[in-house]
């Protein structure tokens, strides 16, 4: 994929070009912004670019290498990504061989470091020396969604380029290009997207507005009945191979957002669960819901949510994570 099919993303893209145009590349790239916004399609635009046969200002995505960079069986280009949670030593390993090899036809061989926050202690050690020795001929790129995930070490030895946001309207193109949804539900997937194109979302909508209709007369009722169906419904969420647990965490951090949205009196239409079609609002459930938590209680259970998350990602029981979550939201409601 060149840089020309690559929406939303201009101003990193310009940085880019400017560094091949002068010739003035780092040894290491370190991409930040949050996932689905084109930071991995940009990293492999710019290994096409700058091993493109056509050598012009940007790769003409149809020789033999861009096509094989893209298909990802290009000899002189390597992506890493997390093997389960962690990105482990022995794959660390293994690259830094790959890196000390010879370019078999790459004008620049390129590494992508996918998911760079993942790094274990051990493996980031490692990979800190060749941060600080780095092979000749060779470009690393690290991905990340912020700069805060990764060791102060490895994010000094790299340039970094912050991705922005994509707006609504990028992101409808983009949908309308790569999915045959409606327009409605592409509205309503950018809703919950907020500035990213997710296309494992999109293929699981209905599967999200079941979980979050369910989450909203959690929300909205606050009984010992409702708490009972919560309870028993977040066990089975929790075991789910649909990971329906992990849509509740998302849609959790849009509600109690805009319960703070309400709290401040700000503009209603701002409101990202405002409608979820055309006959559907939700504002009457988020004014009910608004008035069960003040600010500091929505605030502590914002970092709940955040805490449930991480345990989750380090391995912790899914649905014990989620119902001691649900609980405590309850806990906290007047």
């Amino acid at each position: 994929m060149p840089f020309r099919d690559i929406f939303g993303q201009e101003h990193a893209i310009d940085l880019l070009k400017q560094a091949v145009r002068r010739d003035r590349m780092p040894h290491a790239w370190l991409f930040t912004g949050k996932a689905n916004i084109g930071k991995f399609k940009t990293a492999v635009a710019l290994a096409q670019q700058l091993n493109c046969r056509e050598c012009g200002e940007d790769a003409c995505g149809e020789c033999d290498f861009c096509l094989q960079i893209a298909e990802q069986n290009f000899l002189d280009f390597q992506v890493l990504i997390p093997d389960g949670k962690f990105i482990k030593i022995d794959q660390i390993r293994k690259s830094l061989n790959w890196l000390q090899l010879h370019p078999d036809q790459a004008k620049k061989r390129v590494m992508i470091l996918d998911g760079a926050e993942h790094l274990g202690r051990e493996a980031a050690n490692a990979f800190l020396k060749t941060l600080e020795e780095p092979a000749p001929d060779t470009l690393l790129i690290l991905i990340a969604e912020s700069a805060q995930q990764l060791p102060e070490t490895i994010v000094s030895r790299c340039q970094q380029i912050r991705f922005r946001p994509l707006s609504d309207k990028i992101s409808e193109r983009i949908l309308r290009q790569t999915t045959e949804l409606t327009s409605e539900r592409i509205q309503l997937l950018n809703a919950f997207s907020m500035g990213s194109v997710n296309g494992k979302l999109a293929a699981r909508l209905e599967l999200m507005e079941t979980v979050q209709q369910t989450a909203i007369g959690w929300l909205s009722t606050f009984s010992a009945a409702t708490l009972e169906e919560m309870l028993r419904t977040c066990e089975t969420w929790g075991k789910s191979k649909n990971e329906e647990w992990s849509l509740l965490l998302d849609f959790l951090e849009t509600w109690f957002r805009d319960l703070t949205w309400l709290h401040h009196g700000l503009p209603e239409e701002k409101l990202i669960n405002r409608t979820v079609n055309s006959g559907d609002s939700r504002i009457s459930a988020l004014k009910i819901s608004a008035e069960h938590f003040n600010l500091q209680q929505i605030h502590e259970i914002f970092s709940r949510i955040a805490e449930s998350r991480r345990a989750i990602e380090l391995n912790a029981n899914k649905s014990l994570a989620i119902e001691s979550l649900c609980l405590h939201m309850y806990r906290k409601a007047a």
